[in-house]
């Protein structure tokens, strides 16, 4: 796949079309209000690319991969996959993917209590890493100090939800799934502990102190 062309495409598509999409990281703040729901997307084959590939085995590696490589390098313990909440995040994915109505998933409607980060994109044209990507790159916007919901530059902590939740320290576990709807992808991990708790900073230990 052309990685170049598709970096050229993003955020044109996310300012202009709103192919791409990404609801905040959701613990235990409030969700975002309202969901959206987009037109017909063009496939791949329109920007002259490749499908990207999709396994599960692949994705758990990247997602995986990436938070922990993130985490690491904050001197925080590594997350491990857990296939209940893998599978619950599948449920909700299938759900969106087949309403094609893109917003956070009920808590109570949640069988394993967790966050929750959100991604959707044209079917089959964005491949994991630029998918976990797009939540890790919210990290430049992100204030080290502070408690939420102060966390982002921008003054809206929804702009560094999904990050936060990936660096909380005190979650333990993620599970994601991918469904594929007529023109969207959407991609759903749930996170346990859930994190993004207003009045703390993702790295505060058990005593609400950063360590």
């Amino acid at each position: 796949m052309n990685g170049g062309l598709l970096k050229r495409l993003w955020p044109a598509r996310l300012a202009l079309l709103g192919l791409l999409a990404a609801a905040p990281g959701q613990g235990g703040a409030e969700p975002s209000p309202g969901a959206r729901q987009l037109p017909p997307a063009r496939p791949a084959s329109y920007y002259g690319l490749e499908e990207a590939d999709r396994d599960e085995g692949l994705m758990r590696d990247v997602v995986l991969g990436m938070h922990n490589e993130e985490r690491e390098s904050l001197g925080l313990s590594p997350l491990a996959w857990d296939s209940a909440l893998a599978a619950d995040a599948a449920r909700y994915a299938r759900q969106m993917a087949q309403t094609n109505i893109f917003r956070h998933s009920a808590r109570a409607s949640r069988a394993v209590p967790s966050g929750e980060n959100l991604w959707m994109g044209s079917r089959g044209l964005y491949d994991y890493q630029l998918m976990v990507g797009s939540f890790i790159d919210e990290k430049r916007l992100f204030r080290r100090s502070g408690k939420l919901p102060d966390l982002s530059v921008t003054g809206r902590w929804e702009d560094v939800g999904h990050y936060t939740q990936i660096i909380w320290r005190g979650t333990r576990k993620v599970g994601c799934a991918l469904a594929e709807g007529q023109s969207y992808d959407y991609l759903v991990c749930r996170y346990y502990p859930a994190g993004n708790i207003f009045g703390r900073n993702p790295l505060d230990g058990e005593d609400g102190v950063q360590s």
